[in-house]
């Protein structure tokens, strides 16, 4: 037996977008709140918007701009905000290896510790970021000593 439930809010987009797109060209418009809504022009019908997304949160653009090498100064800055509300290991691990990739191997190694301990509490779900944290301290002890 298959849940739906899960699959309910794509399946309204999808059929919002079937009966947008069948009544002459489907609007988008940006709403106050930053979402994307999509309009039906229909005349009989009041516009029906509908929100599918919210704006990205700064930790995962962040990461994008870290993996995509654009910017990494904002991208350290996003974590850094981020980590000052809510600090977790992956957010942690992440602005440990911003660190380090930007050649601030003390602050990479203090974070990568921070984010190791953090991991160490959250076993057995965060095994992968414990390895990973490990590998950043040792990388940073050993560019630091060069």
């Amino acid at each position: 037996m298959i849940n739906f439930d899960f699959y309910r809010p794509s399946l309204l987009a999808l059929a919002m977008g079937l009966f947008a797109g069948s009544s002459a060209f489907a609007q988008t418009a940006a709403v106050p709140d930053g979402n994307v809504a999509f309009a039906s022009p229909a005349d009989d019908a009041p516009g029906i918007a509908l929100q599918l997304s919210q704006p990205p949160a700064p930790e995962a653009t962040a990461s994008f701009y870290d993996s995509s090498h654009k910017d990494l100064r904002q991208s350290l800055a996003w974590m850094q905000e981020t980590n000052t509300v809510a600090p977790t290991y992956w957010n942690l691990y992440t602005e440990a290896r911003i660190r380090l990739q930007m050649q601030d191997y003390p602050g990479a190694r203090a974070t990568a510790e921070q984010a190791y301990k953090l991991a160490i509490k959250a076993l057995p779900l965060s095994q992968a970021y414990v390895t990973l944290s490990a590998a950043v301290v040792a990388k940073a002890q050993q560019l630091a000593s060069r």
